[in-house]
């Protein structure tokens, strides 16, 4: 089998972990890539780099770091259909698995195609001038004020049905798998990620009875940016562009879903109950 390798920074107490992953991918016989944002962890690699072209024929790739090295290794897949597998070294990891003790077990399991294979939505923007490149997220779609503390006026359409005008620091447009993080962080509801659903979420909304508003994955949203003196930052997981005022934009489901390996005892809320200390008196 044919595997890539994405990771970001790899620091040197993770450098020997990743090594180890290595080595034993090496002798269940897997012929390795690595990203070329890895390789600059590696003075020299005998690992060569996989671009475009080489990582079609790729089985599958891991992410090797916490969920931003993930997010980042969506970008680098996008619509190509392979499947991504995360191994959880960051700090969180709501998308990943924490890797000692079971990976050995799961590349076996991947080897006798054993394993739980997760489809999750993503969310799409567009603009009047087609001009957003890798303009798909796995978390979400973030619209927010830049260069300034004054708010950002946004006019909410969903299915071409006025919902209400956000005065606002900006407004989060998350999937399901997005509802455990920016969105979480700002009051908004956890989805599980087979919720056939997307999310809007105000950022410090002016108006405190504006709350979050789940809605069916088959709806398009439009927002509509009024004008205004300052900039604004259109955001796409971890990748902003800058925009100016009055412009127009269309939210809406990918035509495309991330393939997520997962063990097949994955179980999410038992992530959730760990990542979040759900039921724990942490007061001593």
């Amino acid at each position: 089998m044919i595997v890539g390798i994405n990771g970001i920074n790899i620091r040197s107490e993770r450098k020997k972990i990743l090594n180890s992953l290595i080595d034993l991918l090496i002798q269940k016989g897997f012929k390795i890539f690595i990203s070329k944002e890895l390789s600059k962890s590696f003075s020299n690699s005998e690992h060569k780099v996989y671009n475009d072209r080489t990582i079609l024929n790729m089985d599958f790739i891991i992410s090797f770091g916490g969920d931003g090295t993930l997010l980042n290794t969506v970008t680098n897949v996008g619509r190509k259909g392979i499947k991504i597998l995360g191994v959880n070294v960051g700090k969180l990891g709501f998308l990943s698995f924490d890797v000692y003790d079971v990976f050995e077990k799961l590349i076996h399991d991947i080897q006798e195609d054993n394993y739980t294979l997760e489809k999750r939505t993503l969310v799409s923007i567009k603009n009047k001038n087609n001009n957003i490149q890798n303009n798909f997220a796995l978390n979400e779609i973030s619209v927010i004020k830049k260069d300034s503390s004054s708010m950002i006026k946004i006019h909410c359409f969903i299915d071409n049905k006025f919902i209400c005008t956000y005065w606002s620091d900006g407004l989060i447009i998350s999937t399901p798998t997005g509802s455990t993080g920016y969105s979480l962080s700002c009051g908004g509801p956890i989805l599980t990620p087979d919720s056939k659903n997307l999310l809007i979420t105000p950022i410090s909304p002016h108006n405190l009875s504006l709350r979050s508003i789940i809605i069916s994955e088959k709806s398009k949203i439009k927002l509509e940016i009024e004008k205004q003196k300052y900039n604004f930052l259109v955001s796409m997981d971890s990748r902003s562009y800058t925009f100016k005022g009055d412009q127009k934009f269309i939210i809406e489901k990918s035509n495309f879903n991330i393939n997520l390996i997962h063990p097949n005892n994955f179980d999410f809320f038992k992530t959730l109950r760990k990542k979040l200390n759900w039921g724990l008196d942490l007061r001593n």
